[in-house]
């Protein structure tokens, strides 16, 4: 026969029956406590479950199972009682999850010994896990017993939550913190590069603002250095004792400076594009359809691409703002920015009809080179500068270049690029080219 526990006396001991309202005692009108009424339906036999410091979902720290066992099947006078578990879901709505902020649950303990730390605090050490799985419950079912005085608690093993600690690689410095459930965790993924972004996903890392992730370790001197997919917490939980060791675990997160992005297409290099931007290209970059970022364009790029050997090609930069300064592939190159082991192929910078310059500085690969830019094997072939006839240049103060309108036009050298005019009357542009220099006349009737 299967197991019975007393149903209407689940939900209501444990939505009414605390440690500290065990007192339902017969009260006026003559009120039964629900003990009486168990004891008189023969539900006698009692399992107590002890949330320990914890809390069930009902806000009561304790429920009561009551069983019927003369109902059981039962051999030499004993029967065996399946317990269930308070939050199995074999419960259905009267099912209960044991709750105690920042703890986890080690498991049911029959035993359970009190001692104090050195701190004066109370401690608790755990003994005889029960399995719901396989262990039963056996009572003499000849004896008589009182739903009030349970033959069995089973007390909550609580185990404070394994922590994960971060610090600073070389320095030790404290960063930031987080816990986990190692019975519902049982590792965190390391950051890894998004190959639809291209930025890195976190996870459960702490980010460093200004700077990006660029490794883990075991240790504050880097010897031990992370390289799986996630990381497996140290901790190890003691079961038949309900304790645990090793809960805090330390990482150490190496950074580099600035905001970082690895490129393997055109989509992600648009999306993160940024005067202040770090760039690791993974792959040629065919820009053929695509609208340089005009950010880039007329903006003073500070950042680092690491070309790695790869080619953007099939760009176009279309000069039409009369309000900026610099143009070119790049406003102006600043002190700080860094572009190497990479070729532009097929970039064309059109000077557009309707500009007005007064004060300007075009290039095709920047406005303006500052000498202290770093520009390491960059090459750039097959690529042109552009102007429309139908430009005006009122005035003579203005700077084109091939390379950049000023600045280190050396910055990179035997780079192939030609200066043409187009639009409607290409002839009416006279083009002299000197070196890098580029000057214009305007051919007029």
């Amino acid at each position: 026969m299967k197991t019975k526990i007393k149903a209407m006396l689940v939900p209501l001991l444990t939505s009414l029956l605390t440690l500290t309202t065990l007192t339902f005692m017969t009260g006026c009108g003559g009120e039964q406590t629900p003990y009486e009424v168990n004891d008189e339906e023969n539900y006698t036999v009692s399992v107590k479950y002890d949330a320990n410091g914890g809390v069930f979902t009902t806000n009561t720290s304790v429920i009561v199972d009551s069983y019927n066992v003369s109902e059981m099947n039962n051999s030499g006078g004993m029967a065996a009682i399946a317990l269930i578990a308070p939050d199995n879901a074999a419960r259905g709505n009267d099912a209960f999850t044991p709750i105690n902020n920042g703890y986890f649950l080690a498991g049911w303990y029959a035993g359970r010994t009190e001692s104090t730390d050195g701190n004066g605090n109370t401690v608790y050490t755990y003994s005889d896990k029960w399995d719901f799985e396989k262990d039963m419950l056996e009572v003499d079912a000849s004896k008589t017993y009182t739903s009030a005085e349970p033959v069995l608690t089973l007390y909550a093993a609580w185990v404070p939550l394994f922590e994960i600690e971060f610090y600073a690689l070389g320095t030790g410095e404290y960063l930031d913190s987080m816990t986990i459930d190692p019975t519902l965790v049982e590792e965190i993924a390391l950051p890894c590069w998004d190959e639809e972004t291209g930025a890195v996903e976190m996870y459960d890392f702490p980010e460093c603002s200004g700077y990006t992730f660029n490794g883990a370790y075991y240790d504050m001197e880097g010897t031990e250095m992370i390289d799986t997919a996630a990381i497996a917490h140290t901790g190890k939980v003691d079961y038949t004792s309900g304790t645990a060791e090793n809960s805090v675990m330390s990482i150490y997160v190496d950074w580099v400076e600035g905001e970082w992005y690895h490129i393997y297409n055109v989509e992600q290099f648009l999306e993160n594009a940024s005067v202040n931007g770090n760039y690791e290209i993974h792959a040629d970059l065919d820009f053929a359809g695509e609208i340089w970022p005009t950010s880039l364009m007329h903006g003073n790029f500070g950042g680092v691409i690491h070309g790695n050997g790869h080619t953007m090609k099939n760009i176009e930069v279309v000069q039409t703002n009369n309000s900026k300064i610099n143009a070119g592939l790049f406003g102006y190159l600043t002190e700080t920015a860094e572009i190497s082991d990479i070729t532009f192929e097929n970039v064309n910078f059109t000077i557009k009809a309707g500009t007005r310059v007064v004060g300007t500085c075009y290039g095709l690969l920047a406005g303006t080179i500052a000498n202290e830019a770093k520009l390491p094997n960059v090459q750039i072939v097959s690529s042109s500068v552009l102007v429309d006839s139908g430009s005006y240049f009122g005035v003579d103060d203005y700077s084109i270049g091939l390379l950049c309108g000023m600045g280190n036009a050396d910055a990179v050298p035997n780079a192939d690029i030609t200066c043409e005019a187009i639009g409607e009357n290409p002839e009416s542009v006279l083009i002299n080219v000197d070196g890098n220099t580029v000057t214009l006349e305007f051919v007029t009737e």
